[in-house]
């Protein structure tokens, strides 16, 4: 199988930029608007810059996506706080897009890092043996991949399918999914956590407590760029088996897919 090179997928994220970044100056839309159109507006913008930042940081943009994080700060600020929303106070997000937008010019994929690690790889360290030993068990695996970024989504499939994983199934929502597995029973789920409107940590309690078809301890991982370490304690004590950060990369995932795996190998 040949090698996996993203190229082709962040490029796609490249092209698709300049119009996300224009859906995020509309979402603010007047900010004459009233309180409520405004925090409505916020959330929504409080979301999108979540995915994207998740989304730029999976794409080998670590500069983006901290400008994501901060303007994902700026707009939950303004959410929690208790005074009105003014012109004023508007500022800070303004300046977050505007910071952003003069990224334009550096969202290509020759500056990816993603794709300056897969075009100059390191040397892969598995013996012959280990990795046929690894090449069966990756082949065996049916694995669900739930992620409501599309670029995310195709960046992993990717991965998923250049490392020997037998099967893949995407879905773009925890709702979605949960439909699918009333017909389709994955080896191994993989999830982002912030979803709407069904997020990660509702799709982890909905399968540990059986409310699903899946048996109820389906190894599951957490894809997500959270790194509160507190949050993350959380999650593993409601029973997710690992957690990766993004940005990740192929090693990364073949490494936490491949030790999940060999876990459940009967014994």
């Amino acid at each position: 199988m040949p090698s996996a090179n993203p190229r082709r997928v962040v490029e796609q994220f490249c092209n698709r930029f300049p119009e996300q970044l224009a859906a995020l100056t509309r979402i603010m839309g007047d900010d004459k608007a009233s309180q409520f159109e405004l925090k409505q507006n916020l959330k929504s913008l409080h979301t999108e810059s979540h995915r994207l930042k998740g989304a730029a940081y999976c794409m080998g943009f670590p500069i983006l996506g901290a400008q994501f994080f901060k303007l994902e700060q700026d707009a939950d600020e303004l959410l929690q706080s208790k005074q009105d929303i003014t012109p004023k106070r508007m500022e800070r997000i303004y300046v977050s897009l505007s910071k952003i937008a003069k990224l334009r010019s550096y969202v290509t994929a020759d500056h990816s890092k993603l794709v300056q690690s897969f075009e100059n790889p390191a040397p892969r360290s598995y013996g012959d043996d280990q990795a046929d030993a690894l090449r069966k068990l990756l082949k065996v695996q049916r694995i669900l991949f739930v992620e409501d970024d599309i670029s995310v989504r195709n960046l992993v499939r990717e991965l998923l399918t250049d490392i020997g994983v037998g099967e893949v199934r995407m879905a773009s929502s925890g709702q979605e999914a949960l439909a699918l597995m009333r017909t389709y029973t994955p080896t191994m789920l993989l999830s982002d956590w912030y979803m709407q409107p069904v997020d990660g940590l509702s799709l982890l309690r909905q399968v540990r407590s059986g409310q699903t078809r899946l048996p109820s301890q389906t190894p599951i991982i957490f894809l997500t760029s959270e790194n509160n370490a507190e949050k993350i304690h959380s999650v593993i004590r409601n029973g997710v088996d690992h957690v990766l950060i993004k940005p990740f990369n192929r090693a990364v995932v073949m490494r936490a897919i491949s030790r999940i795996a060999q876990q459940q190998r009967p014994h």
